[in-house]
């Protein structure tokens, strides 16, 4: 087993620099790619429960794990939401 060289502290500046010259992902970003997923989560259950509605070969334990995947999903979702919301609420009501 071979150990590398440790790194000068040029190199590791360089890599803090490369990190902050990428711009961050948004609030708006990273809401989207949320509800991306969540869709697709949505999307794979409804394929499955349809494939077993039409008689092909899925295991019933795939269907009943991606309609509770899907629950599990949408409920987080609304629990953020309202989160949310409670916050923007609280937010409009501090006085200025």
């Amino acid at each position: 087993m071979e150990i590398g060289r440790i790194q000068g502290v040029g190199a590791i500046a360089q890599t803090g620099a490369t990190a902050a010259a990428k711009p961050a992902a948004g609030f708006a970003d990273m809401l989207g790619k949320a509800i991306g997923q969540l869709q697709s989560v949505s999307d794979n259950a409804d394929a499955k429960v349809n494939a077993m509605a039409t008689g092909q070969d899925v295991e019933l334990h795939d269907v009943m794990l991606a309609v509770e995947t899907e629950s599990l999903a949408m409920s987080l979702a609304t629990t953020i939401r309202n989160k949310a919301v409670e916050a923007y609420q609280e937010v409009f009501r501090m006085q200025m």
